[in-house]
């Protein structure tokens, strides 16, 4: 086992260098200081050859957004108060479509007019309370006269104000009611957009019947979207309000949208045994439709959360410790060092402890070092 490591390091032009002495040294301590009063330092000196043939790349400790973490299946879909559908609240025939399919609108801006019965009818009392309230001020006013001069009775006066008192609330009561039907002229019912939006679904043809448990007209502001996910019961450990989320769609595999998770359900859903969750964006994309689906990355913390980070491929495990390898007096001279790591997202850790911000580091090729730092102590098993 320990030849054939060695073999497989010698066709790399690696030369170890252990200091003090040579002798096999320790595992790395967590500062370069420690490790020298532990005894002996390891440095591994490489050729710009063998660099080149391992892949060893050289970088620096920096700050990012950490990305990955738990993936989970998504879709795309509008906030329901982004949502509004319109339609009659009573029944009625459609005379009039004001609007097309996809047409952005106003709010308040009228989508269509219907012809209702009902609101004729409506219309009809109106008319009639009005008229018997014009009568019944008439007479309050002749019953006070008379009281005044002390020819009519004061009971005559209280009956005249509590009738014109009755029709007025009848009045107002009807006046209300075709308010809340949305009534325009005669017996029409004017429907109008409630928000500012783009007409996503028109279901009304000219002379067509409408009713109250149909909409006619759907109206979304699609600049408002939210995405669903569904948590599998092994990973809901990962998941709280607030932490921050990265959204992928399969229609746009470039595209990485930041957000966070607003809403967490109470219960898993028991037949798919995953926890609900949405995720709110911090800024959507144009083209976000409803029912895209995805990708959640539920990677903690909040939205843009810049950490040190530290490649994957920078670290290797030597002697139980995550260690990355620095670079001593140029390139091609690395030391370990000992580090303390955090979350996973993506292609990195979260760096916690060990390198400060800009420190150099070889980003890739930590096991070929790994292996060449230990092919001595190695080797002296034989």
């Amino acid at each position: 086992m320990n030849r054939a490591i060695l073999s497989a390091l010698a066709a790399l032009p690696l030369a170890l260098v252990a200091c003090k002495g040579g002798s096999a040294a320790p595992a790395p301590t967590s500062t370069p200081e420690a490790a020298e009063e532990a005894g002996a330092p390891h440095e591994v000196r490489l050729t710009a050859e063998a660099m080149r043939f391992a892949g060893i790349r050289t970088g620096q400790i920096e700050r990012r957004a950490l990305g990955g973490g738990v993936a989970i299946p998504a879709e795309v879909q509008f906030e329901p108060s982004s949502t509004a559908q319109v339609g009659p609240l009573v029944p009625g025939r459609i005379t009039r479509v004001a609007v097309v399919l996809g047409q952005r609108v106003a709010r308040n801006e009228l989508l269509g007019v219907v012809a209702s019965s009902d609101v004729s009818s409506a219309r009809a009392r109106l008319g009639q309370a009005r008229a018997r309230l014009a009568a019944a001020e008439a007479t309050l006013r002749r019953q006070r006269a008379l009281s005044t001069e002390g020819i009519g009775a004061q009971r005559a006066v209280i009956e005249a104000e509590a009738l014109v008192a009755e029709l007025r609330a009848e009045v107002e009561g009807t006046q209300r009611q075709l308010a809340l039907f949305g009534s325009g002229t005669a017996g029409e019912l004017q429907l109008r957009s409630p928000i500012e939006g783009v007409v996503v679904a028109v279901q009304a043809a000219l002379g067509e019947t409408a009713s109250a448990d149909r909409a006619v007209f759907v109206v979304t502001d699609p600049t408002r979207v939210w995405v669903r996910g569904d948590v599998p019961e092994l990973e809901i450990a990962h998941v709280q309000v607030g932490s921050a989320a990265i959204v992928r769609l399969h229609a746009f595999p470039d595209l990485a949208l930041t957000g966070a998770i607003v809403y967490v359900a109470p219960a898993l859903d028991e037949r798919t045994r995953s926890l609900p969750i949405r995720v709110s964006l911090t800024r959507p994309d144009a083209r976000l439709r409803s029912g895209l689906f995805g990708s959640v990355e539920i990677v903690g913390g909040v939205p843009d959360e810049r950490v040190l980070v530290v490649p994957i491929d920078a670290v290797a495990m030597v002697e139980g410790q995550p260690t990355v390898f620095v670079p001593v007096g140029g390139t091609s001279t690395f030391r370990p060092q000992a580090i303390e790591l955090g979350r996973r997202g993506g292609g990195f850790y979260e760096l916690r402890s060990g390198l400060a911000e800009g420190a150099a580091l070889a980003v890739s090729g930590a096991f070929t070092l790994k292996s060449a730092l230990q092919s001595g102590e190695l080797g002296e098993a034989d």
